[in-house]
């Protein structure tokens, strides 16, 4: 078995036909290190092997696709804080363009909500909460007094209904702060003159 020819030294245009590129391309890669077997120069002509070309090749490439996934992984956390959205989330692969039409979608959504009373703003929702538990409050200060009036409650009746009133509006404090209004009330007490 007779063994293989040696591998021929290239030339710049024999090598940019190899890769189908220009020859300003090759300088550019020598440029940015593709291996020469020849420097040229001084009418020498630049000499390349094409194994070590190839494989110089294949190791920038893998390296411009991880840097270039490294610059869209950073793209994408950016967008997603700006958007304020995990990675988990769909949204976060989004395009600009699809954002923009989620956000009309939703725009469209809450209007239509809105007319149909399935949509109350915030501060609507915690002036009539507010309006309601002050009337509930009054209700339950003015109570003890109201029984002991009607049916002769002693002392001791009226602490006790007292205490149960007070329960009640701790109760629903507690109700309201479990909930999403937590931070309008967090820290107020129940028994304090202006709570509920």
């Amino acid at each position: 078995m007779t063994p293989a020819p040696p591998e021929p030294l290239l030339n710049r245009g024999q090598i940019a036909q190899c890769f189908n590129v220009s020859e300003n391309t090759i300088n550019k890669w020598v440029g940015k290190g593709m291996p020469v077997e020849t420097e040229g120069g001084n009418g020498v002509a630049y000499e390349f092997r094409f194994s070590e070309c190839e494989q110089w090749f294949k190791e920038a490439q893998k390296a411009a696709a991880a840097e270039k996934a490294a610059a869209n992984e950073f793209v994408a956390q950016r967008r997603m804080e700006f958007l304020g959205v995990e990675k988990d989330d769909a949204r976060a692969g989004f395009t600009p363009a699809q954002m923009r039409e989620l956000a009309q979608a939703e725009l469209v959504w809450m209007q239509a909500a809105k007319q149909r009373g399935a949509l109350v703003p915030t501060d609507e929702m915690v002036e009539l909460l507010d309006t309601v538990f002050s009337e509930m409050r009054a209700g339950l200060d003015g109570l003890p007094d109201w029984l002991e009036r009607e049916f002769s409650l002693s002392g001791e009746g009226v602490a006790a209904v007292i205490k149960y009133n007070d329960g009640i509006l701790r109760a629903v404090q507690h109700a309201i702060k479990e909930a999403a209004l937590s931070s309008v009330i967090e820290g107020d007490d129940p028994l304090e003159d202006g709570f509920l």
